[in-house]
């Protein structure tokens, strides 16, 4: 478990920082709208900065997500749940990844909501059953597991249309504690592993 350890934390390190830039690159975009407020202003585009890194981070967190159920199956058995976060998960990046292909061919497509908003929350719904799952797991400690899952609820408030898509940074940031801890973990074990070899050659 020691490699999935290590390849779960960089990957979660590399797509929390990546999602986060790609929050911030968005949000130097001029400001767009929301519902009737369309009706008097156009909407906001994308930034090819955080489509280009988000992409990255999107792959990235997917590939922590699904380690980090490995991990979890290490402490707790997982079940139905765990399976349905992964699925529920997946589809929401599926639209959204279609959303972000219609807004190239057309930014100004009324039903782009049709797509956003359904996503965003099969995402999020996504995201919490995972932190769920490590929450009752215990691969990670407790304060961060609630942390991921609380942040995974905020996002239901982030829009990219306005500022509001800052609401999405500290689940970013979140990531990147998680692979903080997971790399420290890796480290230790590596550590250990080696002088349980020394002490055996002795």
């Amino acid at each position: 478990m020691h490699r999935i350890t290590v390849v779960t934390g960089t990957c979660s390190v590399l797509g929390g920082a990546a999602w986060t830039v790609a929050c911030f690159a968005q949000n130097t975009l001029p400001q767009g709208c929301i519902g009737d407020g369309c009706d008097t202003r156009p909407m906001r585009g994308s930034s090819a900065t955080a489509t280009a890194v988000g992409s990255v981070g999107f792959v990235c967190l997917a590939v922590a997500a699904v380690g980090l159920l490995l991990l979890s199956r290490e402490g707790a058995t997982l079940g139905g749940a765990a399976r349905a976060g992964l699925v529920t998960g997946a589809a929401g990046m599926g639209l959204l990844v279609v959303a972000q292909v219609v807004s190239w061919l057309a930014n100004d497509w009324e039903g782009m909501p049709g797509l956003v908003v359904p996503g965003v929350v099969l995402l999020v719904a996504g995201f919490a059953i995972l932190a769920w799952t490590v929450l009752r797991s215990g691969v990670l400690p407790r304060w961060l597991a609630v942390l991921l899952l609380a942040t995974a609820v905020l996002m239901l408030g982030a829009n990219e249309q306005t500022t509001r898509i800052l609401l999405a940074v500290p689940f970013g940031l979140t990531w990147v504690l998680v692979g903080a801890v997971l790399l420290r973990r890796g480290r230790a074990a590596e550590q250990e592993s080696g002088r349980t070899a020394a002490g055996s050659r002795a």
